[in-house]
């Protein structure tokens, strides 16, 4: 049977790997990991008290792949859908940076539940889809204080969204979600002290 990592390419591993290193650090500031495999790193109870700085959510299997497919009318690029079998969404930085998935209960009441659950996915590409959205641009998340979008072309690339020129793709983009990520979190975690506070 295939690791995880196997499913990837050489340089989605590498940034995988180095992705993983870089969230671990915080890890001595405390950790949750619930029943599903959903992991909160990096206890930060100076913004709540059940704050955590990072969310790594469980990965989904092929049947929840294809509800996702089906929840936004479309089939998902092949190294998204790679992405998926290792995390249903992520959280970095008090989701600074964020990559939404598959949203399976919308319970208020049941905290456990609740955090086991992304940002959903159908929010950016259903209910409040950019009018000027290309058809073939799929939202997979979003970066900064103002939430500004990720989107992802249909061969897979990866870029930030500028709702002013819907051509952005094509000015900065990486070729696989974890590289994106990874470059990401590179630049945003040198605005966050050791102990998780975002620096003056």
């Amino acid at each position: 049977m295939r690791s995880q990592e196997e499913w990837l390419s050489n340089e989605d591993a590498r940034a995988h790997r180095e992705l993983r290193t870089l969230v671990d650090k915080w890890k001595r500031l405390g950790r949750k990991t619930y029943p599903d495999g959903t992991e909160w790193i990096g206890h930060t109870p100076d913004r709540a008290p059940e704050a955590y700085l990072h969310q790594l959510y469980a990965p989904l299997d092929a049947v929840g792949i294809g509800q996702m497919e089906s929840e936004i009318s479309r089939r998902l690029p092949d190294n998204f859908r790679c992405f998926l079998m290792f995390h249903n969404g992520i959280g970095l930085f008090a989701n600074y940076i964020s990559v939404y998935g598959l949203q399976r209960s919308w319970s208020r009441t049941n905290l456990v539940e609740a955090g086991q659950q992304p940002f959903s996915i159908l929010e950016p590409n259903v209910q409040r889809r950019p009018s000027n959205a290309p058809d073939d641009i799929l939202f997979i998340g979003s970066l900064g204080d103002n939430r500004n979008l990720i989107g992802m072309n249909p061969d897979g690339w990866v870029f930030r969204w500028e709702s002013d020129d819907p051509l952005s793709g094509s000015i900065k983009s990486c070729s696989s979600v974890f590289t994106f990520l990874l470059e990401e979190a590179n630049e945003v975690a040198v605005l966050f002290d050791p102990d998780g506070r975002e620096r003056d």
